[in-house]
């Protein structure tokens, strides 16, 4: 079984505890923080548990959480994943370092998600057919909701958008 997909910049694979200090620096920067649901300040025993949560939820069918790496270093600069996957309907998170926002990354791995989900959620071993895609998104977050009506996704509630497949 392929666990990794390369795209034209950046490679997808599942995040792994070898990457605890690069995905710990992405959570704890302040721009991020100020976003995500995670109890903040994360020590690296909090993102050492958030991996293993992810690894544990692969191996039982209802998480995916793909680390973001670029092509030509294999640094670490945000990660892409699926959440709560349970018959047709997933959630979708991500978060990337600040120091590569606005240059198209996160795009290039939602274009990628979306398009091919069926072999993104295989890797799970699961044979659900995902047809709907939800996300939580701060209201403040506008870079987030910009990306997200770009792919077509639905604001249905105060920080909840929505995407069919």
């Amino acid at each position: 079984m392929n666990n990794e997909f390369a795209l034209s910049r950046i490679t997808l694979k599942p995040i792994k505890h070898r990457d605890c200090s690069a995905l710990w620096a992405i959570l704890s920067e302040p721009l991020v923080a100020q976003f995500n649901d995670y109890a903040v300040p994360l020590t690296r025993d909090d993102v050492k548990q958030l991996i293993q949560d992810d690894i544990t939820g692969m191996y039982e069918g209802n998480t995916l959480r793909f680390g973001m790496y670029l092509l030509n270093t294999s640094t670490l600069i945000g990660c892409i994943g699926l959440y709560d996957i349970e018959e047709d309907t997933a959630w979708l998170g991500f978060e990337l370092s600040p120091n590569y926002w606005g240059n198209g990354y996160m795009s290039e791995a939602l274009a990628f998600m979306l398009t091919n989900i069926t072999a993104v959620v295989t890797q799970l071993g699961n044979e659900l057919s995902i047809t709907n895609l939800k996300a939580k998104v701060a209201i403040e977050n506008t870079q987030s909701q910009q990306l997200l009506r770009r792919f077509k996704f639905t604001h249905v509630a105060s920080e909840q958008w929505a995407y069919q497949l």
